[in-house]
């Protein structure tokens, strides 16, 4: 759980403690899964958090969907088909449960998730920018 931890606060760093944890126990507890990548050597190196997202899913055909909530290799693993294998087990599985579609995002700005997506065979369907308004009462 601790190298887990670790590598979602290298993902997400502006995520409290106590949220990884909170989250953490939610992927293992709601329907999903999570892949871990794990070198002989260093431990644990890389994740990816899958979902089953029950609401609308940009282009998807159906609900629910398998959903890519987090995908990390540590930098020093990356571009040796660590991220890759996560997702193909994360495909796999989608495919055992009976899913036809798996889905994903990245930041709008973040061209290597965006470029590591598409190489991993996903297609971009939608562009957004999120706004947020706080309200005061008069």
């Amino acid at each position: 759980m601790e190298d887990w931890l670790r590598m979602r606060k290298a993902f997400w760093p502006d995520c409290p403690d106590d949220k990884h944890r909170q989250e953490m126990e939610q992927s293992l507890s709601l329907p999903g899964v999570v892949f871990v990548a794990e070198h002989k050597e260093a431990g644990l190196v890389g994740f990816a958090e899958i979902s089953i997202r029950k609401d609308y899913v940009e282009g998807a055909s159906g609900s629910p969907v398998p959903y890519v909530e987090g995908w990390y290799v540590d930098e020093t693993y990356q571009g040796k088909g660590i991220g890759r294998s996560l997702i193909e087990a994360a495909e796999q599985w989608s495919l055992e449960k009976g899913f036809t579609q798996i889905a994903s995002d990245a930041l709008i700005d973040n061209s290597k998730s965006i470029a590591v997506h598409t190489a991993m065979g996903f297609r971009e369907v939608e562009r957004c920018v999120h706004f947020i308004k706080s309200l005061e009462k008069a």
